[in-house]
């Protein structure tokens, strides 16, 4: 009878792809981050401008396209609809100025009202 050895090697798994990323990153066109965002192309690209949006990557040429999960942060950050906004304090007169009374409209004016 013939032996043979056999030996047991432990594998130390490396981080593969999914062990660093558990999603796959989406990339959004225009047209996409317009729909998810209500704002038009104009708009968006003002943004970005401002620094107010997130950038786009470039993808080849002129091609760009925005990161998923940057929109979506952004979207996170909006205010609600009928969130109640802080009032800012109510700055006081001068000293010495009256008050400004606003002037009347030119149909006021005129007795059409």
């Amino acid at each position: 009878m013939q032996r043979t050895a056999t030996q047991t090697t432990t594998i130390q798994a490396s981080p593969g792809p999914s062990d660093v990323r558990p999603y796959r990153e989406r990339l959004l066109r225009i047209d996409d981050v317009c729909f998810m965002t209500g704002l038009g192309r104009s708009t968006i690209y003002a943004k970005v401008k401002a620094a107010d949006f997130p950038g786009p990557v470039q993808l080849h040429g002129a091609s760009v396209a925005w990161r998923e999960t940057e929109v979506d942060a952004w979207i996170a950050t909006r205010p609600a609809v009928g969130a109640v906004q802080p009032v800012p304090p109510a700055q006081p007169a001068k000293p010495g100025r009256a008050p400004r009374v606003p002037r009347p409209t030119r149909a006021a004016a005129m007795g059409a009202i």
